[in-house]
């Protein structure tokens, strides 16, 4: 994929993988913007839920304007056939890596926490319930201009419930 043009960005380089798919870091080809692609296996583009479960990420990613939540740029289906979607590319760490490093003191953890809970606030004002969240899914970027010098995105909102959807079992599955 290193050199491909997806949508309007090139892949430069696999940034991690998992068992749904691949995430790359790309640059829009005019404008040079760097972005995070994350596309889905071919197998899993062959499934239409798997591939509206994937949608719903980006969509009720880009519905909630805070900054706490990753930015969603572009989305759709590459001419192979398999779902992507382009984000904002994060420095830093998840807060599943920050916590095995070293422990956390109380005021680091409740910046942190607050943070967490004004991008949620901002989700549920717009109708978004996340449904995933857990330490992986909380980035940490450093950030001078914000309390603790770190700030939060929350990420995945893959299985979120948005407003207006039918039915409140869980779609989630091993």
């Amino acid at each position: 994929m290193i050199g491909h043009v997806i949508g309007n960005y090139r892949v430069v380089r696999e940034l991690g993988r998992g068992g749904m798919g691949m995430v790359y870091a790309a640059e829009h080809v005019q404008l040079g913007r760097r972005a995070a692609l994350k596309m889905l296996l071919p197998q899993m583009s062959s499934d239409p839920g798997i591939v509206q479960r994937f949608f719903n990420e980006a969509r009720a990613a880009s519905a909630i304007d805070h900054p706490g939540i990753v930015e969603v740029f572009d989305f759709g289906t590459h001419t192979d056939g398999r779902a992507y979607i382009v984000m904002e590319m994060l420095k830093g760490e998840s807060l599943e890596h920050r916590l095995a490093r070293a422990p956390m003191t109380p005021h680091e953890g409740a910046t942190l926490v607050a943070q967490v809970a004004g991008a949620l606030a901002a989700a549920h004002a717009r109708g978004i319930v996340h449904r995933d969240l857990k330490p992986d899914n909380i980035f940490l970027v450093p950030n001078e201009l914000v309390a603790g010098g770190i700030q939060v995105k929350v990420l995945d909102f893959g299985i979120a419930k948005l407003a207006g959807e039918q039915g409140g079992g869980m779609k989630t599955q091993t």
